[in-house]
């Protein structure tokens, strides 16, 4: 099975936020596309329905469908920019939705990536609309694309979106560098989808975020927003939760605080763009980039446990030897077991009862 290639365009705000998300999600993180029939290739449509093609490798890419974007034979411009991975698909009503999990940036030659293509690619004919495949399966050789994992490519890459005219308004763009743990370097990878953390820990989320207009010393944006928020019991933020963009290149960073749980928690990490905040009124209508990272939390039962035996060793033994120092020495053996067991009560409501809030 080739590859598969996922284009969205710019037709809709939702279309250009999907590009802006799957260029701001870490890797590992999961996005959803959608498509009707007619934007699917044949060959796929089954596959698809069917869930046939999970763990394919997925490209993403942006489709110009503006009047700037005709390159030859009428078709439209098209740049991919990160590798994904097929996770499901299914055919909801009469739309395909896919699961897809984020891998790689795809930094292009477009110009030579362009001559790769085949097919029934997206293209104007003189209709209202552009005809062609949204979903297709793409060739099994290509060439002028790099798989990539550096910040300093994903400058390169939103950089080429941003001279695109669906682009050209967005003044800044973000990308998450990932959830560290206090004190390590190694960034925090996601299972599934979703960042396991451990109990009672502090983390800092780190926020990468570059005005592609800008050069070293210049940046006369206007100071915009980020919110970052939890969403569930385990986490807490005990900072501040907005972030000022208010250069043209900078690390942002909020700190996370884990509590502690018997069970297993689930909670989630926002994202949100909030755009220049006294002018939040005027821009109701404006659809902005928000992520939801799933995060979960991990049950901290066996070492409440181990807690709960310690207490009632230690309270255990008090009582013993308050009734070794009773003559005679041969205690009755009703109140040994109570000792025993008011002993093991205590520690375990002391060691789940007394455990650290979030």
């Amino acid at each position: 099975m080739n590859s598969i290639l996922c284009l969205g365009s710019g037709l809709a705000p939702r279309y250009r936020l999907n590009a802006l998300t799957a260029l701001a999600l870490p890797s590992g993180a999961r996005i959803q596309f959608r498509y009707k029939p007619s934007l699917v290739a044949k060959s796929l449509r089954d596959k698809l329905e069917h869930g046939k093609l999970s763990g394919a490798e997925v490209l993403l890419g942006y489709v110009d469908c503006t009047a700037g974007g005709r390159v030859a034979e009428n078709r439209c411009y098209i740049l991919p920019y990160r590798y994904s991975r097929l996770i499901s698909s299914r055919k909801v009503g009469s739309v395909f939705i896919l699961q897809l999990q984020v891998c790689e940036f795809a930094l292009a030659d477009a110009g030579v990536f362009q001559k790769t293509l085949s097919g029934d690619l997206p293209r104007w004919s003189g209709q209202k609309d552009p005809i062609g495949e949204w979903c297709s399966e793409l060739p099994r050789t290509i060439n002028g694309i790099e798989r990539t994992e550096s910040l300093e490519d994903w400058e390169k890459i939103v950089g080429q979106i941003r001279q695109r005219e669906d682009f050209s308004k967005v003044a800044y763009f973000y990308t998450i560098e990932g959830l560290f743990e206090r004190g390590n370097d190694k960034s925090v990878p996601l299972s599934e989808g979703e960042y396991v953390l451990r109990t009672n820990k502090h983390y800092e989320f780190r926020v990468y975020h570059i005005d592609p207009d800008s050069d070293a010393h210049t940046g006369n944006k206007e100071t915009q927003w980020l919110r970052v928020g939890v969403i569930g019991e385990g986490l807490r933020i005990p900072t501040t939760p907005l972030l000022a963009i208010d250069s043209p290149y900078d690390l942002k960073t909020v700190r996370l605080i884990s509590g502690s749980g018997v069970m297993t928690q689930h909670a989630s990490i926002i994202l949100k763009d909030e755009g220049i905040l006294d002018k939040r009124n005027n821009d109701e209508k404006v659809q902005r980039l928000e992520l939801y990272l799933p995060v979960k939390l991990k049950s901290a039962l066996f070492r409440t446990s181990l807690y709960a035996l310690i207490l009632a060793a230690l309270l255990g033994s008090q009582q013993f030897l308050l009734l070794l120092a009773q003559e005679p020495l041969k205690a009755p053996v009703r109140m040994v077991s109570a000792a025993i067991i008011l002993s093991v009560v205590t520690g375990v409501f002391l060691a789940f009862g007394l455990r650290k809030p979030v």
